[in-house]
């Protein structure tokens, strides 16, 4: 039924500002302003879970290569051991009377395993001696023994974790370091 004048109860006029299913101009821009500054507000906060689960993953995996090296070595019934390039930021698995750098490794296809971005190694102490050498072997012998070694690693602002071995019985642990 079509009706003249006031519109009958219930519609409503285009004309009012009402009618349609669009937004206005207005209302995006408020909606836009509200996202804007909620992912102001969260994205440091994701940023630094980002990092923190990163951090955590390589002490993961360093601690699983730890692991795997003392088992290989007994197995193997050879020494074998870990080596730690401390200024490139990578590890691998080698014999333990080889010598040689990354490109050595990558060259004789060993797996190579790199820290990711943001992620360090700190300080390094076998045998209870504080090691500054860039690069050095954390060995493990047949019997699947190793000198007492705590590698550290460390997030760009020094949070991290320490990864210990025993030296009667090879075995790992994970410390968290104080931030």
């Amino acid at each position: 039924m079509w009706s003249v004048g006031r519109p009958e109860s219930g519609t409503r006029s285009p004309s009012r500002g009402g009618g349609g299913d669009g937004f206005t101009l207005l209302e995006l821009i408020a909606v836009l302003a509200v996202v804007g500054v909620a992912l102001s507000v969260a994205m440091p906060s994701i940023s630094s879970g980002l990092q923190r689960w990163r951090l955590r993953e390589a002490v993961r995996e360093m601690s699983t290569m730890v692991k795997f090296a003392r088992n290989q070595a007994v197995t193997r019934r050879q020494s074998l051991q870990v080596v730690l390039d401390r200024a490139r930021n990578m590890y691998w698995l080698d014999r333990a009377s080889m010598s040689q750098d990354v490109d050595q490794a990558y060259e004789k296809g060993m797996r190579v395993y790199e820290l990711p971005d943001g992620v360090r190694f700190g300080q390094v102490s076998i045998g209870g001696r504080d090691s500054d050498d860039e690069r050095l072997g954390l060995v493990f012998s047949p019997h699947g023994t190793t000198r007492a070694t705590t590698v550290q690693i460390v997030d760009l602002r020094g949070r991290g974790y320490q990864i210990v071995l025993d030296q009667a019985t090879g075995q790992t642990s994970i410390l968290r370091t104080e931030d």
